[in-house]
């Protein structure tokens, strides 16, 4: 066997063995060609040197491996990602409740500006009075002329209303505080942009209303993006969601707020909102990032010897298919395997289009999501001339058996129709592990395969054959 056909781990050893016998081949053709005899004892010393460099790699590879496996901190990056995906998100639940489609309460950008509006008025029913509006000014660079200047009579406005050149507008908030002659404008974007010269008119209204106020202008934005409009990008200031989410995180670490339990666990449930939602979650992100840096070498080696799902999920369902005695493979390509039955010989069952590779007119496939993941369904080719009177009493016929076919309710077009196709993928997402290589998602795969063609596959053939027979019964007769 050649030594590239041989995995790395085993060159090494190959390479050993291998030298003395060279040695003793070299002293046995010493007397039929000396010239061969000199190569020979030339190339020996390289065969040791890459010998030991292999086995001082594969040495390498396992030290790194063990080191990677003893890291405490992958099990902390696990219970860390796993605490974040389950955790109850109250008002996307509450939104979901309310809306049909789309995103929760979260995606409803004027949701967000209703809470950082209640939150920056120091009379409104949170408790801590203007503790998050100290906070929030000052990370945004407004400092008091005064550690003692009152901020209490602070007033804030949603939806300041305002006129320019006969445009009117809404600022989404408005802070301004009469006694320091200050105030602070918040156009609030989670999942749109300014439009219509929105931030100049508003900086235009703002000045001709408070002429004399020192004014600030915040741009929020989950990632605290500029404004597009780059003439307005001196005069706005961006700041990101996570300015909001660390104000919130620290009140609800310390009690330095008289803020009662409903409040306090409403701002938990806003700050896992936005966590989960709005602030670009960097905990996991960054351990992950540390993990990979400390062990690159060992996780590149994982990475470069893990499974190829569709690739060797589709050898076993080739050769699954091969064992069923009443499936035909058809066709295959990089995402799909494709298998017909042995009772379909019918002559229209060979008129189908569209398809590549194969005429066949009706074909069941195992087609792979981007995960790898496959699901089984039954599909109908295009249609044309020669097909179209048969395709369409196929239909109707499948769909006499809805108990049966899951099939579309729309009426028959000339492009593919899915007849039938299974809720469930083949494989779990647990399938996805050890079991892979110790034989246990093969045999899954196997009895999924063996139950379908035992129980629906029987009973779909023989509709699908009878659907036949009484086409060929109708072209006798005409």
């Amino acid at each position: 066997m050649p030594l590239h056909d041989e995995p790395i781990a085993d060159q090494a050893t190959l390479l050993e063995n291998a030298t003395p016998d060279l040695k003793r081949l070299g002293c046995l053709i010493a007397d039929a060609d000396a010239g061969q005899v000199s190569a020979l004892h030339r190339v020996t010393p390289s065969l040791e040197q890459l010998g030991k460099a292999l086995a001082k790699d594969r040495a390498g590879q396992g030290e790194v491996l063990r080191k990677f496996e003893a890291d405490e901190s992958l099990e902390k990056l696990e219970r860390l990602s796993e605490t974040q995906r389950s955790e109850f998100d109250a008002l996307d639940f509450i939104g979901r409740l309310r809306l049909e489609a789309g995103r929760g309460l979260w995606g409803r950008e004027e949701f967000h500006s209703d809470v950082l509006a209640w939150l920056l008025d120091p009379r409104e029913s949170h408790g801590f009075g203007d503790h998050f509006l100290r906070r929030f000014l000052h990370c945004i660079g407004v400092r008091p002329a005064s550690r003692s200047s009152d901020w209490s009579t602070t007033e804030v406005t949603r939806e300041w209303p305002n006129e320019v050149d006969g445009q009117r507008g809404f600022l989404d908030i408005l802070i301004v505080n009469e006694a320091q002659q200050v105030l602070c404008a918040i156009e609030n974007k989670v999942f749109s942009s300014e439009h219509s010269e929105q931030l100049t008119r508003y900086r235009r209204a703002l000045k001709d209303h408070y002429s004399t106020f020192t004014r600030h202008h915040v741009y929020l934005t989950p990632e605290g993006a500029h404004p597009s409009s780059e003439k307005e990008q001196v005069h706005w200031t961006p700041v990101a969601y996570s300015t909001v989410f660390k104000i919130i995180q620290r009140i609800l670490e310390t009690n330095d707020t008289a803020a009662n339990d409903g409040v306090r666990a409403f701002l938990h449930q806003y700050a896992t909102t936005l966590r989960r939602n709005i602030v670009p979650d960097t905990s996991v992100a960054q351990q992950a990032r540390r993990i990979y840096l400390e062990h690159r070498e060992a996780i590149e080696l994982i990475a470069a010897n893990k499974p190829d799902w569709v690739a060797e999920t589709k050898q076993w369902l080739k050769e699954e298919v091969a064992r069923q005695e009443e499936w035909i493979l058809d066709v295959e390509g990089s995402r799909f395997v494709r298998f017909r039955s042995t009772d379909w010989n019918h002559e229209i069952m060979r008129k189908g289009t569209g398809w590549s590779g194969t005429k066949a007119l009706v074909l069941f496939q195992f087609r792979f999501d981007g995960q790898g993941r496959c699901w089984l369904d039954l599909a109908l080719s295009k249609g044309n001339d020669a097909n179209n009177h048969f395709r369409q009493k196929l239909l109707e016929t499948v769909r006499q058996h809805p108990q049966l076919f899951r099939s579309s309710a729309a009426p028959l077009s000339d492009d593919w129709v899915i007849l039938h196709w299974e809720v469930d993928h083949v494989l779990d997402d647990a399938d996805y592990g050890v079991g892979w290589d110790d034989g246990t998602t093969r045999d899954k795969l196997r009895k999924w395969i063996e139950d379908f063609a035992a129980s629906k596959f029987a009973a779909m053939n023989e509709i699908i054959v009878n659907c036949l027979s009484e086409y060929e019964a109708e072209g006798q007769t005409q």
